[in-house]
């Protein structure tokens, strides 16, 4: 008796599997990420954690450049060109975007090599030098590494640049059919393997290397990730080629099956693609420019780039780990929607604004509550620190959520309004970075990027409504505001009994004052679930998907919650 075909999964199963796997994965990237940001922190010096910033910071902003907007748009059209042409035009359209990218590189590769590389290394002397506080070895080390070693530097951004672009594409291919699984596997090793690898080169070689090191271990660990993920898509898609071969053989002849080889290469890029990757260009030039990988260079010395780098990094390390089960499900998702397979678009925005809003709220103003603590337990001497927390995370939490809408907006095609929200983006950046730092310093400096991403945000949802009728769920909105302040109460009450660190912190104190804190976390989580429970808890159609999750304990949770 034939098994009958029960037929590719539904959307919403295909979405809510992506959640699950995104989410599973979340400890075993926090351990390794809290591992290595603590063993950097307290073992490299300032100013040698100040110059791998740098060095991080020119590589992201080549890799915008490189990108050509492509990152954001291929889970876009990928999607779409595998429906109307198959695997055949998916490979096309990859190497035809490998290829865009690879020229670009190649310029950046020439430039880099010959007339940027003294300017370049130049600029990193210049912050080096500036610094008062660095110590005469300090600065000894670092300018014989950027004299000696120098060309090293260049060649390790240039060899992330290609890994990035080979990763980007493999990874967006594995994003466009929720292969959520592989991708979180890559995304592990991707996360993790840098982090194990530069905490051995800190450990194990000599202080004037161990920045060496770690450069290579940036190196190294991408290699791996990316040969992972290209096997996966290999695999992935020489099975649909072969099935598509095999079905236009049963449905024509020979001589379709060219024909049809050739119409796909002719249309290797698809109408709209190259319109759309421009705008996708401008938002990924205009994150950068509004991120603290470019604001890093706006600080005056070698010293302010390494305590802008903490504060940042520990307000983005808490959003990426909230933000991990929406990690590749919004523009998939809006995709599909569009193309008729499940689900209405107000829907569905709703329920991923309710999901965030559940996530960050309460997870933002813990942070912000903890801040202070959390920078005595990394590292004393980053407890300056704080304030830059403080500002950043309200900035980078609201904009999250209010990029929801700006998601929307672009798988829909209202480039117009896309346009508009990051030339707003450019405005505010270069109106506050001139207003704030002169008056706050560093603060200011923080401020600038944060505040102009929210504009751009807030600009985005506005069209939003209008354009799409995108609502914003107000009530579950006020209950999960409630809840945080029923939280908030208890963890201001109860951190005042957290005992002080000693004068000499030694490994234990430290291990100690964590996990009071991760416990004064869990009190203030489970503080958050029951009052929002009182309030009326999650709303109904959150709940029924819910239930659709292979997760355990799924029904107490529902009951719970």
């Amino acid at each position: 008796m034939a098994v009958a075909d029960k037929g590719p999964p539904s959307l919403s199963s295909q979405v809510s599997r992506a959640v699950v796997w995104n989410t599973l994965f979340v400890p075993l990237r926090l351990v390794a990420e809290v591992l290595s940001t603590l063993v950097k922190l307290n073992l490299l010096s300032q100013a040698g954690y100040g110059l791998l910033s740098l060095i991080s910071g020119a590589n992201n902003g080549l890799g915008t450049a490189v990108d050509l907007g492509t990152q954001r748009a291929l889970p876009k059209y990928i999607p779409e060109l595998n429906k109307a042409g198959g695997a055949r035009a998916v490979l096309r359209l990859l190497l035809a975007v490998f290829a865009a990218q690879m020229a670009v590189l190649l310029v950046i590769a020439v430039g880099l090599a010959s007339w940027l590389r003294q300017p370049y290394l130049g600029t990193l002397r210049e912050k080096i030098v500036a610094d008062p506080k660095i110590s005469a070895l300090d600065q000894l080390q670092l300018l014989g590494l950027l004299d000696g070693y120098g060309f090293l530097v260049i060649a390790a951004i240039l060899a992330l640049l290609f890994l990035g672009v080979c990763y980007d594409i493999f990874m967006a291919y594995l994003n466009s059919f929720f292969k959520q699984r592989a991708w979180n596997s890559i995304a592990l090793a991707a996360g993790i393997l840098p982090q194990l690898l530069s905490v051995a080169a800190i450990l194990i070689l000599p202080d004037q290397w161990d920045i060496l090191g770690v450069l290579a271990a940036t190196v190294l660990a991408p290699t791996i990730a990316v040969a992972l993920a290209g096997w996966q898509v290999i695999r992935l898609q020489m099975v649909d080629l072969r099935l598509q071969i095999e079905q236009e053989k049963a449905a024509g002849s020979e001589l379709a099956v060219r024909q049809s080889a050739i119409q796909n290469l002719k249309s290797a890029i698809p109408r709209g693609f190259i319109r759309y990757t421009g705008v996708s260009f401008l938002m990924t030039a205009t994150d950068f420019i509004a991120s603290a990988g470019f604001a890093i260079y706006l600080a005056g010395d070698i010293g302010d780039v390494a305590v802008l780098t903490a504060g940042a990094a520990l307000a983005k390390m808490a959003l990426a780990y909230l933000y991990t089960p929406m990690v590749g499900v919004q523009v998939p998702l809006f995709t599909r929607v569009r193309q008729g397979e499940g689900g209405t678009l107000n829907g569905a925005y709703q329920s991923l604004v309710r999901l965030q809003l559940l996530l960050f709220v309460p997870g933002g103003v813990g942070l912000m509550l903890l801040a202070q603590p959390a920078l005595l337990v990394i590292s004393p001497q980053y407890l300056v620190a704080a304030p830059i927390v403080w500002v950043l995370v309200p900035c980078l939490f609201i904009e999250s959520l209010l990029t929801t809408a700006h998601n929307a907006l672009i798988v829909y095609e209202k480039l117009g309004v896309i346009i508009i929200s990051r030339l707003l983006t450019l405005a505010a950046v270069a109106l506050l970075a001139l207003a704030l730092p002169p008056y706050l310093g560093l603060l200011g400096v923080a401020l600038a990027f944060g505040l102009s991403r929210v504009a751009a945000g807030a600009w985005a949802t506005g069209s939003g409504y209008r354009l799409l009728g995108l609502r914003w769920p107000w009530r579950f909105t006020a209950r999960v505001l409630a809840a945080t302040l029923a939280m908030s109460a208890l963890i201001l009450a109860v951190r005042g009994l957290l005992p002080p660190l000693p004068v000499k912190v030694l490994l234990a104190d430290k291990l100690r004052e964590a996990g009071l804190m991760f416990a004064l976390a869990a009190v203030g989580a489970t503080a958050f679930f029951i009052a929002l429970r009182l309030l009326g808890g999650l709303d109904e159609q959150d709940k029924a998907q819910l239930l659709k999750l292979r997760l355990p304990l799924k029904k107490w949770l529902v009951r719970v919650i």
